[in-house]
């Protein structure tokens, strides 16, 4: 991707990092696999869904941007073989 801009680089990119610094991890809550990241003690940041199932898309609760708590449901870590 090319930007034109004429403002300077610096000014343009500037907290990019921060954007960029955010880790995250797969979680299963239920059978509903996403995309989220750490929000807080206990608690995660819905980034996207991973599911393949098209229902998983309709509940509001897994929308980008809320918040779920773990201590509240039933959720486990993906690992990978």
């Amino acid at each position: 991707m090319i930007l034109y801009t004429p403002m300077q680089l610096e000014l343009v990119v500037e907290g990019m990092e921060k954007m960029c610094a955010q880790v995250t991890r797969e979680l299963y809550v239920g059978d509903v696999h996403m995309l989220v990241e750490d929000s807080g003690p206990g608690a995660f940041r819905v980034v996207k869904l991973l599911s393949t199932d098209p229902d998983h898309y309709l509940i509001p609760g897994f929308s980008p941007g809320q918040i779920i708590n773990v201590n509240q449901i039933n959720c486990r870590e993906f690992v990978s073989v």
